[in-house]
């Protein structure tokens, strides 16, 4: 029985649609963009399935964390509509996903995710994290346990705020810490993603980590 599902109802026209979006999120971090030209592959969210629909394709090999790998639905679909290798090694991935169901656990001290070089550093694996809410506001507007980020740097007037939900204290970590560890331009560019919702952080981009009591 087959799993493979529809993707955009108009490829050309839809992914140069979501490209647009996903290149003003990336020019202006912490800024929310909505993708709802396509449903997710299997259990995968929205927006993680639009960027990998339009970025991804038979050159660009993409690792996924083991909820999404277990689930054939999300594997045929990638190879069919993507035409893109799924790999089991992070080093050699141009886009990895990481499932929501998966973050909690997810041992970021340990990641491999290749940081570019000197002279290509956008041959960096591009991080996709599936969230379970993402939304624009301060903390007075967010929720018990949830975490707010404050963001400045390039492409940013001044601050911007972008509350991400309840992570694992592994991932705040490894946000607050990630400039310290990579030296630009070596880096991980991160995609944040909630459903529809898409944010992202570029290497670049300073955050600063609040805990919602």
């Amino acid at each position: 029985m087959t799993t493979i599902t529809t993707a955009f109802k108009d490829a050309v026209h839809d992914s140069q649609q979501c490209f647009r979006l996903l290149l003003k999120a990336m020019s202006e971090p912490g800024e929310i963009v909505t993708l709802e030209m396509s449903e997710g592959f299997g259990a995968m969210h929205k927006a993680a399935t639009q960027t990998l629909l339009s970025l991804s394709d038979n050159a660009t090999p993409i690792w996924l964390s083991e909820s999404h790998l277990k689930d054939a639905a999300i594997r045929e679909n990638i190879r069919f509509h993507c035409g893109c290798p799924v790999t089991e090694r992070q080093n050699s991935a141009s886009f990895a996903v990481i499932a929501e169901q998966d973050l909690a656990d997810f041992d970021w001290n340990n990641t491999t995710f290749s940081l570019g070089c000197e002279e290509y550093p956008d041959q960096s694996t591009t991080v996709i994290v599936e969230l379970g809410s993402l939304t624009n506001g301060s903390d007075a507007n967010s929720s018990k346990g949830s975490l707010t980020l404050t963001l400045s740097g390039p492409g940013i007037e001044s601050q911007s705020v972008l509350n991400i939900g309840a992570v694992s204290q592994a991932f705040q970590l490894f946000l607050q810490e990630r400039l310290e560890h990579f030296a630009f331009p070596l880096g991980m560019d991160l995609i944040l993603v909630s459903d529809e919702s898409i944010a992202c952080l570029p290497r670049t981009t300073l955050v600063e980590v609040n805990s919602c009591m």
